[in-house]
């Protein structure tokens, strides 16, 4: 294991441009609840549902995932066939460095992380170390209101959805990255407006959109694995997705501390929700 302190950067040379180019959705999922590992392809983000007026919320409470990938599929939580990438990574890896990178100046220690790392032939793999997978959160603890915001906010098309998680490719830095990261929801009317999105997604959308597909209740066993999956749900553009972030009323939420992680899943809407002692205000 190598240890890297942010002391050893001071004296690297960042480039004169780093940008994203290139966004191409590949895939998506939705994992499932259910005793075995289950998947339905492509899935469907749940749908971004805002109420009118106030609406009060409970708080957060019993078991919620942190790394749902790796708690649902131990073994293999980064199933990806790739050829001719660069790098291959889940968001939350990419948060993780720039922070490290380039922290908050109101911030003066970054929290120690771990990031497994493989090389195959020219492609680098990084996979997401968390201590632990999923967390349970006692009836007497405060946790906040972000998950049971979600229940109440959005809704899901595909039934027993217990997240939905995209893969998408791009380039930066001279690199072809592949990058999977978890949507919170989907913005409709942004869905069925297809300006702008090349003709390959306008069709998927015309068959999709218009009408979920029933999910089917058969799934095909992966070889090798206690992996299952079945096909539902539907494919959504990207620049339709949203990432959804609740904070207490007194305490606003600057978009410098979650642009890093609009950025590296290329998500370009966010909703912003705050309440008093959990009454949401419109978000």
């Amino acid at each position: 294991m190598t240890e890297i302190l942010r002391a050893s950067l001071q004296a690297a040379v960042a480039p004169d441009k780093a940008e994203i180019s290139q966004v191409k959705h590949l895939s998506s999922y939705n994992w499932i609840e259910a005793p075995t590992p289950t998947i339905v392809v492509p899935g469907a983000p749940a749908r971004w549902r805002p109420r009118e007026g106030a609406h009060r919320v409970s708080k957060d409470s019993g078991l919620q995932h942190i790394a749902q990938n790796a708690a649902r599929h131990p073994k293999n939580p980064l199933s990806l066939y790739f050829d001719h990438f660069g790098v291959i990574t889940d968001q939350n890896d990419i948060r993780k460095l720039l922070a490290f990178a380039s922290p908050e100046p109101n911030k003066k220690d970054v929290e120690n992380f771990t990031i497994d790392v493989e090389i195959v032939k020219d492609t680098t793999i990084f996979c997401r170390a968390e201590t632990a997978t999923v967390r349970v959160i006692d009836l007497h603890e405060f946790r906040g209101h972000g998950h049971e915001f979600e229940k109440a906010y959005t809704v899901y098309a595909v039934p027993k959805s217990t997240g939905h998680h995209r893969v998408i490719s791009y380039r930066f830095c001279g690199l072809k990255f592949i990058v999977r990261h978890e949507t919170d929801g989907y913005v409709e009317n942004l869905a069925k407006d297809d300006s702008g999105d090349d003709d390959v997604l306008r069709m998927m959308q015309d068959l999709a959109l218009s009408s979920c597909p029933k999910t089917t209740t058969d799934y095909t066993p992966i070889g090798g694995s206690k992996l299952r999956i079945g096909k539902g749900g539907q494919t959504v553009p990207l620049r339709s997705t949203l990432d959804i972030k609740t904070r207490t009323l007194w305490k606003p939420l600057p978009l410098s501390e979650v642009a890093a992680q609009l950025w590296a899943s290329q998500t370009t809407n966010l909703v912003r929700a705050y309440h008093d002692r959990g009454t949401f205000r419109k978000p």
